[in-house]
């Protein structure tokens, strides 16, 4: 039987998630999303929040700008039936 070291263990583990990370850009972006499109992306989301904000941070306010969004339009929809 082959032991592992932790190491080895280590960058398994490391290239997984990348490899994760990569696959569900992919699936959000397109299949013909360059590394160029994803880094665009993250400068623009660390120009206007910063580079050391939290993801759940960005996310809970893109969330929150969305949903105000949203019940605008509906008021607006209302108004003008």
């Amino acid at each position: 039987m082959m032991v592992l070291s932790r190491s080895t263990i280590d960058q398994l583990h490391r290239l997984s998630c990348r490899i994760q990370v990569l696959q569900q850009f992919q699936r959000l972006l397109t299949t013909e999303a360059t590394l160029a499109d994803v880094s665009h992306l993250l400068a623009c989301v660390e120009a206007n929040y910063g580079a050391e904000s939290l993801l759940e941070d960005v996310i809970q306010h893109l969330v929150g700008e969305h949903l105000a969004l949203q019940i605008e339009c509906r008021g607006t929809t209302r108004r003008s039936a």
